[in-house]
């Protein structure tokens, strides 16, 4: 069976970190949703590996979240946010709302 996104991706085009064990490496942050984070680092990643991302979404937030890997193809990833604090999931929600607003009236 397929896994199948249930969160419209929300590009971003953003500057974060992405930690690998000791390994720390910038990314860019592609796009995001509210349950997960499209990505390209240097660092080699593969499918079923967890790391740690940490994104400057605006200047009121940082969001620091763990994801399993669940797409690699060369440099870009994509994964399921497993574990995020309370806090920084009302961030990240308040962000993506603000991101279709602004979308919305630039229509």
């Amino acid at each position: 069976m397929m896994n199948q996104r249930h969160h419209f991706r929300m590009p971003v085009a953003r500057r974060g970190l992405v930690t690998k064990g000791p390994v720390t490496a910038l990314c860019d942050v592609i796009d995001i949703t509210e349950q997960g984070v499209h990505f390209s680092t240097e660092i080699p990643l593969t499918v079923a590996e967890t790391v740690h991302i940490e994104c400057q979404l605006d200047e009121n937030c940082v969001v620091h979240c763990e994801l399993l890997i669940t797409h690699a193809q060369s440099h870009r990833f994509g994964g399921k946010i497993t574990h995020l604090l309370p806090e920084h999931q009302r961030q990240l929600v308040s962000f993506i709302q603000q991101l279709i607003m602004s979308n919305m009236a630039g229509l």
